[in-house]
């Protein structure tokens, strides 16, 4: 996950260096492009997973919310170990 987050840690630094450094083409585009693309699907991962870590009884703190729409998925992958295996309200008692 470490690897993982370090790349995307890189990806963003490349897209906000482009912003002010304009990289040569065709990196340039897909910087334009992808970075965008990237934000809006980490931001739909982050509504839809902190609705459900709601429902499930572990609200997400508001660092937690920040990770997501920065690291999406490997940060969820951490946060998934963490969270109990049932939700609060399924508990079944012998």
């Amino acid at each position: 996950m470490r690897l993982g987050k370090a790349v995307v840690v890189l990806f963003w630094l490349a897209a906000l260096l482009n912003l002010f450094v304009p990289v040569a083409e065709p990196m340039g585009s897909v910087l334009k492009w992808a970075a965008p693309l990237l934000l809006l699907m980490h931001t739909a991962e982050h509504f839809f997973f902190s609705r459900r870590f709601a429902a499930m009884g572990a609200p997400l703190s508001l660092k937690d919310r920040y990770m997501i729409l920065i690291f999406g998925g490997f940060h969820l992958m951490s946060l998934m170990k963490k969270v109990p295996t049932q939700p609060a309200g399924d508990q079944h008692s012998a």
